[in-house]
């Protein structure tokens, strides 16, 4: 039970990072979500919807224009670079300095839940840094794309490739906290 409530709390400071760097950024952001499937509860507050899912074995922040051409200057696609990854980054940051500081408590109180919560979140953040479709870590290349290709051909084509992936490797990615046992049960972590 611990480690389920720790992935939960995992996705909410990865997509707070998100959504709070996006704020930061001037741009819209429609959906706050924890979890995915049926919306079990649902608030709106401004222009976003802030929402928690049946499945919480994930998380979403849509951003306004995420993947698709736009001309609202509050769309992502619209952003200048350095805010783009910014806000994609911010969620794996997030990850990391969460990690840190639970790894700070782990050695203040000696409880090794704190331990496994900094390796689960830091291992968590990395993993959705890998350059993969889906992953936040693949904006780069999408990036790259957009200089060679243009934005509205790009973001038809990696819209299409991100649909494919997205929940398989949500799933993927979720799947660490059964390896991350595995390696607590070996006693190559604790």
């Amino acid at each position: 039970m611990i480690l389920l409530w720790s992935l939960i709390i995992i996705i909410f400071v990865h997509e707070l990072g998100h959504l709070l760097a996006a704020k930061f950024c001037k741009c819209g952001v429609t959906v706050f979500s924890i979890g995915f499937g049926k919306v079990l509860w649902s608030k709106k507050f401004g222009k976003t919807t802030y929402q928690i899912a049946a499945l919480p074995m994930g998380g979403f922040c849509q951003l306004q224009g995420e993947l698709e051409y736009s001309r609202s200057k509050y769309a992502f696609t619209n952003k200048r670079y350095s805010q783009k990854l910014l806000i994609i980054f911010a969620g794996v940051l997030m990850n990391i300095i969460t990690g840190l500081i639970s790894y700070a408590l782990f050695h203040f109180t000696l409880n090794k839940t704190f331990l496994l919560f900094a390796y689960y979140s830091v291992f968590m953040g990395l993993s959705n840094s890998l350059p993969i479709p889906a992953l936040d870590g693949s904006y780069w290349i999408i990036f790259l794309f957009e200089k060679c290709w243009g934005k509205r051909k790009t973001y038809r084509v990696w819209g299409n490739i991100v649909a494919q992936f997205f929940k398989w490797i949500m799933i993927l990615n979720i799947l660490t906290l059964p390896y991350l046992i595995w390696l607590i049960y070996k006693g190559k972590i604790l």
